[in-house]
């Protein structure tokens, strides 16, 4: 053994003189021995000690020693006679140390003193393993927050179990409701991963659920169920005050009469946007039958479309008193609901869009195999490879009379494609602002922030460790505190589990799949 390393509490100067209480590791790698000491417990409490070993004796001021050879690991703590409290912190001397039932002299190995932040440590949220093994304050964190250890530390009165009955009896009366509701959208998932809003309500019970057993589980509200349970209130709140403001200005019209008008603007403005395309749009000249036949066959399907609109109008009335109704629940199923309504009515300038783009993505794909004829090489799939290949004079007529027909008939093609892609791209920054703007209405930091900025335990992560005594004659003192931790990490670690970060923006891709042709997807 080299090292040894003996953790106190820092209120242990308060405490009676009494045994010690806590846990010994022996750490093989780095031959350190570290005596964990949670607390101290009165000599005629020894017996109601369950959960953590007895481990040492304090003696306080007395330097009364006392040593119990039924214990293998055994220390003996006292305060040292030059005491200093100016600063609330007090020198300590060891009497005796037994490891492994043989007495241990601090002279002969390296003996260091960490007095500790106990309440720091028990409260802490924040704190990770900083290493994959020998973290000792990660192990300290782990033995002071468990749950038998913590009821020796602290005993709990008769109001704080009330409180806990009653905080956990009131989550139980939400839970098996949102259970059984969350059992059948996950059963409903198959069809509701098409709407938006199915997937809100789906995530919503998801995450609900998480935060009632979270609470149930801790009896108390953590800084993730804390944060949650704010980010619900404010969600709702300012759910209730857009949906009033909202039928406040459009009191005497229908919902559905507004899609319709905004339906048609969007389809008057397809039809001009097409109209001008069958034409010679920015001086281009296109070839005229395929123009034709691809104005033509867009203007058809946005009639239908509309046509279809119009046709459920009275089925959109029903749809919006329930629509209304889920609004109530807050603006992030506002936010749901409006990007169904905006893919509701831009349905059918996404369907051009695919014509286009997979029109655009076969011509070019057809180009680019039939150039290949001209200098001898055809792709090979089973090898996925470039093969030189020797063709037939009337395999290179062929292949030549249609690659001309496909280069000449190109730019009629990319037109299309440029123009609804470029739509394409702007409806759907437009739903990824949207959907990025509910994740963060959904985890708004109100609660941590101000929990943060009163510096409380919860959010603290860094340890601080400064020098406050070394002696020749005795072990080095250390002084233990925890720092807050900084506020993205303390942000970023009180997101709910059930609750992913929404994906970057892969700028590259979506490049890639413009030039190449192939479809955008939501961001």
């Amino acid at each position: 053994m080299k090292s040894l390393l003996i953790f106190l509490p820092s209120r242990l100067y308060k405490e009676k003189p009494g045994y010690l209480f806590g846990k010994t590791v022996y750490d093989d790698n780095a031959e350190v021995k570290k005596f964990y000491v949670i607390g101290v417990c009165k000599v005629d409490n020894i017996e109601t000690i369950k959960s953590a070993n007895i481990i040492g004796y304090y003696s306080g001021i007395e330097h009364r020693g006392c040593v119990d050879k039924k214990y293998f690991d055994w220390i003996d703590i006292c305060l040292h006679p030059s005491v200093s409290s100016k600063d609330n912190s007090y020198d300590y001397s060891i009497k005796g140390i037994t490891v492994n039932n043989k007495e241990i002299s601090t002279l002969h190995c390296h003996t260091v003193i960490i007095v500790y932040d106990q309440l720091a440590l028990k409260e802490t949220e924040l704190f990770t393993q900083k290493a994959v093994s020998g973290d000792h304050f990660y192990e300290l964190m782990k033995i002071v927050q468990n749950k038998e250890v913590e009821e020796e530390i602290q005993k709990k009165g008769k109001c704080t179990y009330i409180k806990e009955a009653f905080l956990v009896y009131h989550m139980l009366l939400y839970f098996y409701p949102i259970l059984f509701l969350s059992k059948v959208t996950n059963r409903l998932l198959p069809i509701l991963k098409y709407s938006f809003l199915g997937l809100h309500i789906n995530g919503w019970l998801e995450n609900v659920k998480w935060m009632l057993i979270t609470i149930i589980k801790n009896k108390k509200f953590t800084l993730k169920t804390g944060n949650y349970v704010f980010a619900l209130i404010i969600d709702m709140l300012l759910g209730i005050f857009i949906l009033r403001l909202l039928l406040y200005y459009f009191e005497y019209t229908s919902p559905s009469q507004i899609l319709l008008n905004n339906a048609e603007k969007v389809v008057t403005f397809l039809k001009d946007l097409i109209h001008w395309l069958m034409g010679a749009p920015a001086g281009l000249k296109l070839n005229l039958p395929l123009n034709n036949m691809l104005g033509k066959f867009f203007l058809y399907h946005i009639h239908m479309w509309w046509t279809f609109l119009i046709f459920i109008k009275p089925v959109m009335d029903f749809a919006f008193e329930v629509l209304v109704l889920l609004g109530k629940f807050g603006i992030t199923f506002q936010i749901a609901i409006a990007a169904d309504l905006l893919a509701l009515v831009s349905f059918h300038a996404y369907c051009i869009y695919v014509y286009a783009t997979r029109l655009f993505n076969m011509q070019l794909k057809g180009i680019t195999g039939l150039f290949r004829l001209f200098l001898g090489k055809k792709k090979n799939p089973l090898r996925e490879r470039v093969d030189s290949c020797q063709y037939q004079p009337d395999q290179l007529f062929v292949g030549t009379l249609l690659f001309t027909i496909l280069l000449f008939l190109m730019p009629t093609t990319w037109v299309y494609y440029t123009v609804f892609t470029m739509l394409r791209l702007a409806l759907i920054s437009f739903g990824g602002f949207l959907i990025r703007m509910k994740f963060y209405l959904q985890v708004v930091p109100l609660f941590t922030f101000f929990k943060w900025l009163l510096h409380s335990y919860s959010t603290r992560s860094i340890v601080n460790i400064t020098i406050h005594s070394q002696r020749k004659d005795g072990p080095i003192i250390l002084l233990m505190t925890m720092v807050v931790a900084s506020w993205y990490h303390t942000w970023d670690k009180c997101i709910p589990d059930t609750i992913n970060h929404h994906p970057p923006i892969e700028w590259s891709k979506i490049i890639n799949n413009i030039i190449q042709g192939e479809l955008l997807y939501p961001l």
